[in-house]
């Protein structure tokens, strides 16, 4: 299959336009004439995902989180990106990327975590746009079927999520809750547009200090489950989009996370 037809299938599905200005996203890598018969699914690139490309003979790796950001002055063995940029052109794998536009998309990141992953239902949009008469936005709100208490909450999260521990930021007067906001990566900017919409808690990863201060003050609580703790299901969302439209061979290898527990 030309990766071509694969980027028009998820350009049309997840559009590009839908990403935040200051992203990049779509293909950073590779020719799209180019044949893909194996995909790698993985949060980010780095070189271990790279021996895995090559180890499994992918033609095309598909990330989360794009391996560039800003543009290069060069592209050689003497930094770490040209390094690796270098190594997929050597090895003639593409690398395309699918990052804020893929948050905001219904049917994106955010439900994905929310409604597959979590068994919530009928999301609405936490931060709400519309671009060509399409409505999207970063986070989702969802009401809860009963009134849960942060603890068992935090509970029911790390059971979901695979997790031994999270962080929380408690409010001072603490209630039960019964709407969550959920924000996939780094969305604790987000707490005062969730607690204007009635959520008794965000849930999202890197909590900064001077934010959760503030949040507590002001009585709203948060949990961070962490960066690559909330979006690592990246990869079974595309499985499962790529799967089902295309006869393709697909492998996910995450190679994380990166802050680990002592």
């Amino acid at each position: 299959m030309k990766l071509s037809k694969l980027i028009n299938f998820l350009e049309e599905k997840f559009p590009k336009y839908l990403a935040e200005e200051w992203d990049n996203v779509g293909l950073l890598v590779g020719k799209r004439d180019s044949e893909v018969e194996r995909v790698l699914l993985s949060l980010d690139i780095t070189e271990k995902v790279i021996d895995k490309a090559i180890e499994i003979g992918a033609n095309l790796i598909i990330t989360h989180h794009p391996m560039i950001f800003k543009p290069l002055k060069n592209i050689t063995g003497d930094t770490l990106t040209g390094k690796k940029i270098i190594r997929l052109i050597e090895n003639k794998i593409s690398v395309y990327s699918m990052h804020t536009n893929l948050d905001s998309s219904k049917s994106g990141l955010n439900d994905f975590l929310g409604e597959t992953i979590l068994g919530l239902k009928d999301g609405k949009i936490l931060d709400s746009s519309e671009k060509n008469g399409i409505e999207y936005g970063i986070g989702r709100i969802y009401k809860l079927n009963e009134v849960l208490s942060i603890e068992k909450l935090s509970e029911i999260l790390k059971e979901k999520l695979g997790l031994d521990s999270i962080t929380v930021v408690k409010a001072n007067e603490i209630k039960g809750i019964k709407k969550i906001a959920l924000v996939s990566g780094s969305g604790s900017s987000y707490w005062r547009k969730a607690k204007k919409l009635g959520a008794g808690v965000l849930i999202t990863g890197d909590v900064k200090y001077h934010e959760a201060m503030d949040a507590k003050e002001e009585n709203f609580s948060l949990i961070d489950i962490g960066h690559f703790e909330s979006e690592w299901v990246f990869s079974n969302l595309l499985e499962d989009v790529l799967t089902k439209e295309f006869e393709i061979e697909t492998t996910i290898f995450n190679d994380g996370p990166i802050f680990e527990k002592m």
